[in-house]
């Protein structure tokens, strides 16, 4: 497949495999007697999606001028994501002052298929520079 399809390519998977994972995780939740929206659910699935966005095409866009520094973009993308789970999820779900494991479950699902996502697409990138 030619690179110039490959921001297409991610935004569809990212956003079938998201949604997928969301109505899953939500339905999950709902059958288990658990409120999706107290877990805020939604906005962490949007915040992961906007992340890994920025994270793809800032790697994809600076490819050539920057291209041993595209670790280091995904590595710096990871830190930011973190960084805005601790500024807006996190003090949420620490009000109890514990992180329970759907609180951590409702952050890290989302996370993980965008990192798994994002690698495979850098992966794809470095072996075409």
């Amino acid at each position: 497949m030619k690179i110039r399809y490959y921001p297409i390519l991610f935004i569809l998977i990212l956003f079938v495999g998201l949604f997928v994972f969301f109505f899953s995780q939500s339905w999950f939740l709902k059958n288990n007697g658990h409120d999706p929206s107290s877990l805020q659910l939604a906005k962490s699935y949007l915040l992961n999606a906007i992340m890994a966005l920025i994270v793809f095409f800032a790697i994809y866009i600076f490819r050539n001028k920057y291209r041993d520094l595209l670790g280091f973009f995904f590595l710096g993308g990871s830190l930011l994501k973190f960084t805005l789970f601790f500024i807006f999820l996190y003090p949420a779900f620490n009000q109890d002052g514990a992180l329970e494991r759907l609180e951590f479950l409702a952050f890290f699902v989302p996370y993980g298929f965008a990192l798994v996502l994002e690698t495979f697409f850098l992966v794809k990138l470095l072996n075409t520079v």
